[in-house]
């Protein structure tokens, strides 16, 4: 392109000054023509006998007109000229430069100002159809799978481009899989148009790149007939770089938070996995101990059951055998009211009144103290059942009260506090159906708990209260509370957790309240919850359903253990 007014440079004082000296030195006069031969400076003379042109990158801007010697006015003129137009060239070259760089700087600060894969192609290509006439636009991403390239985003009528298209598939894809940029100004002429559902007339397509690497292409398309230039390639082109930059910056942000994620899901799996290892790992140590346990007290309520069931036996049969030897010592009164002095005096000594009214009450006393060994050895028995793994229909009460009786030696008073005062406050419930040696286990565990919060309490007298109630919701509450020191808001979000004690070391194991948890909740669909506050005690709320819902889970062994 021509940039030098011939005419607007010849105003110049210094270009007028040049020429009029070198005229002078060559003694002869001049008259200079534009390219249509109008006189721009002189006067046309018909004794001008030559005519030397004036050219800039092989275009013709103006003639000299003269004498021979002219010719070497012509050549300075046409220098100076060319030099003018090199600098105009290089000026506008500058301010280019310097709208691209402007641009540039602009669409850089917008697009990688975020690092959302869609939001920053969104903007691009919307920035891009804003600086170049069309009528849509589109950036693909290539995926590296499938060799496809998929739209990312869009702006304009696009409805009928091609979602998606494999690499050298239409004009685009052939574009891109050549790795060059190209306009394409006939569309419907190139032979590599294949879709004819896509209205458009002329295109550009750059594909974008980073470190020599395919991540996609930008394309922009127009449906009117328009002649796409070397210069929209250049600006689209640096539409791409940009894009391509902020697209990998946001894929790689993308591929960090996804790998972040699967890393923190896989930390939460590892946890779990940690968590349910605990928690089999409390359940096979208390598993083995009731299974200890319940060798040792089977045994032992065995070699209990063997002498009471002896003297169980033999009680009524002795007791008839007194009576008959009270009833002969009367008939011996009868007939010898005066016995000889040996046997008065022997009848003295023993205090025999006394021994014939004390013994059959000391018969009936050892018949109590039989029936109360064979309550406990039954509350033994029943308390560790573990043998049934199905849901049965219980007395809620009756496991509550076998408990307070294995715990009664806790609870009596002794040379160390005053006893412990339960206060029972039983609501009419229905049989519930559970695992009864388990929901016993239950109760073993809170109240046991209960008795160690309370007994070391020198301040006031120790009390525990248990509650039951039937709710609305044909659900039973069972509330256990002690008026023991309670516990802070740390230690009661963590009482649940396996391994958690707030008792010195060797006393407490921290399985007993995870197991009761595990038992309620996850055995019988139940609620366990703990309200304390530090100085006013705990209250812990057990709530479970009347019926259980049918399922295969399988009853796992749980052992006796306390917070």
């Amino acid at each position: 392109m021509i940039l030098v007014n011939l005419k607007k440079f010849l105003t110049k004082k210094e270009v007028l000054g040049v020429i009029n000296d070198l005229v002078k030195e060559l003694d002869t006069s001049i008259c200079i023509l534009d390219a249509k031969e109008k006189i721009l400076l002189g006067t046309e003379s018909q004794y001008y006998t030559s005519r030397y042109p004036i050219e800039v990158a092989g275009e013709l801007v103006g003639w000299i007109c003269g004498e021979k010697k002219v010719n070497a006015v012509a050549s300075l003129l046409t220098y100076i000229v060319k030099q003018e137009n090199e600098k105009k060239s290089l000026a506008n070259e500058l301010l280019e430069k310097y709208q691209e760089i402007d641009l540039f700087h602009d669409l850089s600060t917008q697009i990688t100002a975020s690092l959302d894969l869609q939001e920053v192609a969104q903007l691009a290509i919307e920035e891009a159809g804003k600086a170049i006439a069309s009528t849509s636009g589109a950036i693909y991403l290539l995926e590296r799978t499938s060799d496809r390239l998929k739209i990312l985003s869009e702006f304009g009528q696009t409805e009928r481009l091609q979602r998606s298209l494999r690499l050298g598939e239409g004009i685009v894809g052939t574009i891109v899989q050549s790795d060059r940029p190209e306009i394409v100004n006939e569309v419907a002429s190139d032979p590599r148009f294949t879709n004819s559902r896509e209205p458009i007339s002329s295109l550009i397509c750059v594909p974008l790149k980073r470190n020599d690497r395919l991540i996609g292409a930008i394309a922009i398309f127009s449906q009117t007939p328009i002649t796409y230039s070397a210069s929209d390639l250049k600006l689209l082109s640096v539409f791409a770089s940009q894009a391509a930059v902020a697209i990998e910056k946001a894929l790689l942000y993308e591929q960090s938070c996804t790998a972040a994620k699967l890393a923190q899901e896989q930390a939460q799996k590892l946890q779990c996995a940690l968590d349910e290892l605990q928690q089999t790992q409390a359940q096979l140590i208390q598993s083995e101990k009731m299974s200890s346990l319940g060798q040792l007290v089977a045994g032992v309520a065995h070699e209990i059951n063997n002498p009471v069931n002896f003297i169980c036996g033999n009680i009524t049969p002795a007791s008839e055998y007194i009576e008959d030897l009270l009833s002969l010592l009367h008939l011996y009164q009868d007939y010898y009211p005066e016995p000889p002095a040996a046997i008065a005096e022997k009848i003295e000594s023993i205090d025999l009144d006394f021994l014939i009214g004390d013994l059959p009450k000391l018969i009936d006393s050892i018949k109590l103290g039989i029936e109360r060994i064979c309550q406990i050895v039954l509350s033994l028995r029943n308390f560790s059942r573990l043998d049934r793994t199905e849901k049965v229909p219980v007395n809620i009460h009756e496991g509550i009260d076998t408990t307070l009786l294995i715990l009664q030696h806790r609870l009596k008073a002794s040379s160390h506090n005053s006893g412990i005062q339960i206060i029972k406050n039983y609501g009419n419930l229905p049989l519930v159906e559970c695992h009864v040696g388990q929901l016993n286990q239950v109760f073993m565990n809170i109240i046991a708990n209960a008795i160690d919060a309370v007994e070391d309490n020198k301040q006031i007298k120790p009390i525990i209260k248990i509650s039951t109630k039937l709710l609305p919701n044909q659900r039973v509450a069972i509330v256990i509370s002690d008026n023991g020191p309670g516990m802070t808001q740390d230690e009661k979000s963590k009482v649940f957790d396996p391994f958690f004690t707030t008792k010195p070391i060797g006393k407490g194991t921290g399985l007993g309240l995870s197991i009761s948890y595990q038992i309620v909740v996850e055995k019988h669909g139940g609620v366990l919850k703990c309200y304390c506050q530090p100085g006013e005690g705990c209250e812990f709320w057990i709530e479970i359903p009347v019926a259980q819902e049918r399922s295969n889970h399988e009853a796992i062994p749980i052992g006796i253990a306390t917070r």
